[in-house]
This record gives C-alpha cells, sequence and structure tokens, in this order.
C-alpha cells in the first residue's frame, strides 16, 4: 500500500501545478505516485479544495489496544537500550516497527539509550563557529536543469547554514566558492568536519591539498569524518533537502 503523504505536501505541489511552475509528470515524482493519480488530485482540489487532499486510511496504528500502547511506553522505559524492533519481537506485535518507533518518539524515549552493545556517542559544540561541517551532496537530477550537486557548510551548534548552492561538478574551485562565501559572511570557525575527498584532503601520504593548506593559513583544524554516521547533522540536512516540495524551483545554479 502507499505511503500517506502529509496534505501540505500535496497542496505545495498541486498549487505549483495549477501555476504551471511544473508538469503532471514533475507533481508525480514528488509525490511518488502515478500521472494519473495526480490528475486526479487536481480534480478533487479543484471541487472541493485542501479538504479534498487530506487522506482518510486508516494506518497500522489502529491495530494497537490502549493496553498495547502502554506496554511498549512500560518496556521502553524500564529497558531504554530497546529499540523499536525489540519491543516489537518481545511484545509480538502485529504492526510495522515504524509504528511502535512513533509511538516510543511520542513518549519522548526515543533519544536516550543508556545500555549499549556498541556505545554511540552524540556531540554538538557549545558555541557558533566552534566547528563547521561540509560536504557534497550526490548527484540529483532535475527534469528541468539537469544532474546538480549541492556544496554547503553547516555550523554544528546553530545549524545555522553559512552558504551553499547547486553546481554542475563537484570540483574543487565549487568547493572553495562555497568556503569563500561562508568565511565572508561568518568569520573564521575554529574547526572544521569533512570527509577525505579529493577536493579536501591528498591523496599521497605526504601531499597537501590547497584546502589543506589555507587551512592551516587561517588556524582551522581539520576533523577528517570516517564515515557518514561522523557527519549526522549535515547529512540530515541533505535528507530535507531532497525532500524539499518543488525542489527544482528554487534552484540557484553555478557551472
Amino acid at each position: 500500500r502507499k505511503m500517506k503523504r502529509p496534505v501540505e505536501k500535496k497542496h505545495d505541489v498541486i498549487k505549483a501545478l495549477l501555476q504551471n511552475e511544473i508538469d503532471r509528470k514533475t507533481a508525480s515524482h514528488i509525490l511518488s505516485c502515478s500521472v494519473k493519480t495526480i490528475s486526479r488530485y487536481k480534480k478533487k482540489y479543484l471541487e472541493h479544495g485542501l479538504e479534498a487532499l487530506k487522506d482518510h486510511r486508516h494506518s497500522n496504528n489502529y491495530r494497537l489496544t490502549h493496553q498495547d500502547r502502554q506496554n511498549i511506553v512500560s518496556i521502553k522505559s524500564n529497558d531504554r537500550w530497546r529499540s523499536a524492533r525489540n519491543v516489537k519481537d518481545k511484545l509480538n506485535l502485529l504492526v510495522n516497527q515504524k509504528t511502535v518507533r512513533r509511538i516510543i518518539v511520542k513518549a519522548n524515549l526515543g533519544k536516550e539509550n543508556r545500555i549499549q552493545v556498541k556505545a554511540l556517542q552524540t556531540f554538538e559544540y557549545p558555541y557558533p563557529n566552534d566547528l563547521w561541517q561540509t560536504d557534497i551532496m550526490g548527484k540529483i537530477n532535475f527534469p528541468h536543469i539537469g544532474v546538480l550537486y549541492l556544496i554547503a557548510t553547516l555550523d554544528d551548534h546553530s545549524r545555522f547554514v553559512p552558504s551553499g548552492r547547486w553546481f554542475y561538478r563537484q570540483n574543487k574551485i565549487n568547493v572553495f566558492v562555497i568556503w569563500y562565501e561562508s568565511l565572508a559572511k561568518c568569520g573564521v570557525p575554529r574547526r572544521m568536519l569533512q570527509d577525505e575527498g579529493s577536493q579536501y584532503k591528498a591523496r599521497v601520504r605526504f601531499g597537501e591539498t590547497d584546502y589543506e593548506y589555507y587551512a592551516k593559513e587561517l588556524g582551522i583544524e581539520l576533523i577528517w569524518a570516517k564515515s557518514a554516521q561522523c557527519k549526522g547533522k549535515i547529512e540530515r540536512f541533505w535528507r530535507f533537502v531532497k525532500w524539499t516540495p518543488c525542489q527544482d524551483q528554487f534552484v540557484t545554479t553555478d557551472r
């Protein structure tokens, strides 16, 4: 069965369609549905307004009794190390683990995990400009523009994005454009976190990239991410960008 979409997202897409900002094929891609479904949404919206876009289907959430919900919260409260899947299996529930996870999060039990087989470490620097994260998002294919790459910086403390822009290429000069704009706007950070891509780190043992050289001149400590989890904040920002409605209408590009 198709996943429900927020009515606000449907509204934004249908409104853009009616204003000829996007075509039906683009709208169907954004909402992950067929072109025929988009035509049905459009017709229903013109006849009945926003209310017609609401999805009135019941989810697996309704298979849970009040006692089931209490048991989920109780088990998670007593054993904070348990995952949603573990709780689901322990109670022999017939719903998806995402349903269990939503109940756990709603009870404010989703962030703490005291007992770990392998401890998780989260961090957030206490002040702005203590640490910036920078990265290049994987290519996105825009129907009317082509393949683009998003390069951006993000402040670890505030989640503020000093600069970000779409480019046709992920080369070194475009990385420097975003870095320069970020420095001009927000000053020099104490540290920067990035992966070991060739735009940032030298491939040879004793070499040095231009990025490393100028960071040293500016007194910026470089921290190298060994995995995507290390750059969790900017990775979440990428996910937000990918799900922005009508994203191809808000693209600023530079070749």
